[in-house]
């Protein structure tokens, strides 16, 4: 039954980047990093259906119905207005896909069937590396602004040689384009490949970017030259246009073939390691964070638990969770940011993805284009969505240690604590810092297929441990805006026992379990739990007074008990209980009959040479004699 246990040391002179590395090799110990993935969906072809609602709404994250691959896991943020659907964004990117399967949205997820919705189809692109493509390069050499406005092009495509007068480009997935503009008569405006999706003029010149294809780059001056080079899976007819200009018809026309290459000239990119963070920025000194993704339960949809470690202070790591998670997007190999808001793109890269008030409690997080759904801001779980901010102290001139006890019943239950073992000290409150679990488990009274894993639980001392003698089991639903206290994201499975402090903002995120040390005379509120204990020595209390003298109105020593305190609940003020922590880990309350004992985390409880605890964090009296209550993991 013992316990294993480990710990990362940073030495004194530590920082920031230093906290989140530390944690980085904690779960890598616990070997809870994700491994690779691969066939994730970065982008989209043009698309048929959807209908036409006669009203402008987002659907954020919207599954398919069916696919004609074995991809999962993938969802779809949809735009439309008055006109019908203008773009498609890729929310989650899901695994397992291959580029050019055939997924279908459901009309009653995309406004109704009986509103005018139809069901939307279009083909996926996959994260993958195509070599070999041609690289064709045309000039637009003209554009004919009479009656029927078109651009000409001159160059050779896939078809030959084109010459005055043409309007068609053909190329092939995987090929590149380079479009330059040699004709001074192009209006100012940018020419964008778009997607013909229905439009009008009115909301042509409101808003440019509906229905243009990401990746395009926008080009809008003679001598510039526009690239696109379309994935496998983006074969379709587009057509180019104009912005905020009276040109919202088809000035031309942009065929992309089928991918005919060899096989070996494509390979798709993993994503992953079993070692490491999911993805992280180190070099971001002023608040480097990782991410890791942790596999709650397999074959569930909501079955993964990305969860976001931030140093955004000097004293304290947040921690957020989500349900999803966009890597893709980082770095000049991926889509052009400045078409991150156009059909096919995958939004605001390194960003957590679901639906706001769903996946994320945010008021602040919306559009997933935004620039704040980036985790890389500076201020983004200080703002905008974490789940829980752990101290870790800020005494950098001296060693921090994260100290992780895993469990040897459940392998995966574990306590992750933080302390300065050199921080000279009289007791544990001043070097032992946050003491934590995240939640890893899995219980019937949810069902991941629907819900996720979201919670963490923090076992805190209060801020006056040495006379309060107690312990506080501080359970974290999920998580939500922390600048304007909105409530959790619904869809953690731990939102379910969110008690509502009112409507609105000001609502907390958490509910708290306290456990008193009975062997200190004291009286606790009635509504807190009691844990057992006598001692022979215990006075007989009355209002006013009690009988403390020559032990009289004793109980017999035969009825001593201070039993080490096993089968303790997560938080036990939530019903039904979703875990129990393993048996491993203890309450156990105690009497030292010495003053000013200096009782640290690592010291031992020897109950028998065959059952000896190490202490954890704890709450204590040191004034007469010291006496308090104590979590411990079993060593022997």
């Amino acid at each position: 039954m013992a316990i294993t246990t480990e710990s990362f040391k940073i030495n004194a002179g530590w920082g920031k980047t230093d906290i989140i590395q530390q944690m980085d090799d904690a779960i890598g110990w616990l070997g809870w990093h994700g491994g690779e993935r691969s066939g994730f969906v970065v982008g989209l072809s043009t698309f048929s259906g959807g209908g036409d609602t006669n009203a402008s709404d987002n659907y954020h994250d919207v599954f398919p119905k069916s696919t004609t691959g074995i991809g999962t896991g993938a969802s779809f943020y949809v735009y439309r207005d008055t006109e019908g659907v203008r773009r498609v964004f890729v929310n989650r990117p899901g695994y397992g896909y291959t580029s050019g399967e055939v997924v279908t949205l459901d009309a009653d997820s995309i406004g109704g069937f009986s509103n005018g919705a139809t069901d939307l189809t279009f083909s996926v692109c996959v994260d993958e590396v195509v070599t070999n493509g041609a690289n064709i390069s045309i000039a637009l050499t003209e554009f004919n602004s009479g009656s029927n406005q078109q651009y000409w092009f001159e160059g050779t495509d896939r078809t030959g040689a084109i010459g005055a007068g043409t309007s068609v480009i053909t190329i092939r997935e995987g090929d590149t384009l380079s479009l330059t503009i040699e004709d001074s008569s192009v209006y100012s405006s940018y020419v964008r490949l778009k997607n013909p999706t229905p439009y009008s003029s009115s909301n042509e010149q409101v808003t440019a970017n509906k229905g243009q294809i990401a990746g395009f780059t926008e080009v809008n001056g003679i001598g510039q030259t526009a690239t696109f080079t379309p994935k496998p899976g983006q074969a379709g007819t587009y057509f180019f246009g104009q912005a905020y200009t009276n040109w919202i018809n088809e000035l031309g026309r942009l065929i992309v073939q089928p991918w005919s290459g060899e096989s070996g000239d494509r390979t798709v990119v993993g994503f992953g390691t079993s070692s490491t963070y999911w993805q992280s920025n180190l070099s971001n000194s002023t608040s480097p964070w990782g991410v890791v993704r942790r596999t709650i339960q397999e074959n569930k949809l909501f079955g993964d638990t990305y969860t976001l470690f931030k140093a955004e202070t000097s004293s304290s790591i947040d921690i957020t969770t989500g349900s999803g998670y966009m890597h893709y997007g980082v770095g000049s190999d991926y889509d052009n940011t400045n078409t991150k808001d156009c059909h096919g793109s995958t939004a605001q890269h390194r960003r957590f993805a679901g639906a706001r008030y769903l996946d994320y409690g945010s008021y602040n997080l919306d559009e997933i284009d935004d620039d704040d759904f980036d985790v890389n801001n500076n201020s983004y779980s200080s703002s905008y969505n974490r789940t829980v901010r752990i101290n870790h102290g800020s005494q950098d001139d001296f060693d921090l240690d994260l100290n992780v006890y895993r469990s040897s019943i459940d392998p995966r239950f574990a306590v992750f604590s933080y302390r300065s073992p050199t921080v000279s000290t009289t007791s544990i409150s001043s070097n032992t810092y946050g003491t934590f679990i995240l939640h890893n488990f899995t219980t019937d009274i949810w069902d991941l297929d629907h819900v996720f894993l979201g919670g963490v639980t923090e076992i805190i001392t209060p801020s006056t441990a040495d006379s309060a003698r107690e312990l506080h089991f501080r359970t974290y639903f999920g998580p939500y805006d922390a600048d304007n206290t909105y409530a959790p994201a619904k869809r953690s499975a731990e939102f379910g026992y969110m008690h509502y402090l009112g409507y609105g903002n000001g609502m907390q995120n958490y509910v708290d379990y306290h456990l008193h040390s009975r062997v200190y005379p004291v009286d606790w509120d009635d509504d807190f739990p009691c844990l057992y204990s006598r001692f022979s020595d215990m006075p007989l209390h009355w209002s006013g007074g009690s009988s403390d003298t020559i032990g009289k109105d004793r109980v017999s020593p035969e009825a001593n008990f201070n039993a080490v305190i096993k089968g303790v609940p997560l938080n036990g003020n939530l019903l039904p209980m979703p875990y129990y922590i393993p048996d491993d880990f203890v309450i156990i309350q105690f009497y030292y009959n010495a003053a000013s004992a200096n009782i640290q985390q690592g010291d031992t409880i020897t109950v028998s040479p065959s059952e000896v605890y190490k202490v954890i964090d704890g709450s204590y009296s040191q004034s007469t004699v010291t006496r308090g209550v104590l979590f411990c993991a079993r060593v022997v």
